[in-house]
């Protein structure tokens, strides 16, 4: 029996859907799906992003809010940058942090709900 090695699609190359015939995917977007999940995946950034949910707020703010220290929180906002899933801006000496977009706050809530049923 002689088996023949997966070949794994390049970024470039589309990957079937299971949302029905015809519907396909690119490797790279089931890539940023991946790496978007991979910044939520540890329990500290799923907690800063449900309180993002409530509008933008600063480290400190989160660092107060979490139980992590602050340079953890600033190392955990890093990667939720990275992962494309929150956005910062500047405030005079401030920084704040906010969800990127309504769909990662849909994304959030549907994390929530699904471990809920």
């Amino acid at each position: 029996m002689t088996t023949e090695p997966i070949s794994r699609p390049t970024r470039d190359e589309p990957v079937p859907s299971t949302d029905g015939p015809g519907v396909v995917i690119s490797a790279a977007a089931l890539a940023k799906a991946a790496d978007a999940l991979r910044g939520m995946a540890y329990e500290h950034r799923l907690q800063i992003l449900v309180i993002l949910r409530a509008g933008e707020t600063t480290p400190s703010m989160l660092a107060a809010a979490i139980p992590a220290h602050p340079t953890a929180v600033s190392h955990h906002l890093r990667h939720l940058l990275d992962s494309r899933l929150v956005q910062r801006r500047r405030q005079g000496r401030r920084t704040l942090y906010s969800l990127r977009d309504e769909a990662t706050a849909r994304l959030v809530d549907e994390v929530l709900r699904y471990v809920q049923e």
